[in-house]
């Protein structure tokens, strides 16, 4: 069997041209994949509950 892909189309608008700042992409929990971690990546959310 062969790769099998599903998609979907997202036909909401978004706004565009949003910046935000240097201290706020460090805030970020991004991780890089090992392949080609400039394209591929996870954001994952901040965990708010440490002590």
């Amino acid at each position: 069997k062969g790769l099998e892909i599903k998609s979907m189309l997202d036909q909401n608008q978004y706004e565009t041209g949003i910046k935000i700042s240097d201290e706020e992409m460090a805030r970020l929990n991004i991780r890089k994949a090992k392949f080609h971690g400039e394209w591929n990546y996870k954001i994952s959310p901040l965990d708010n509950h440490k002590n």
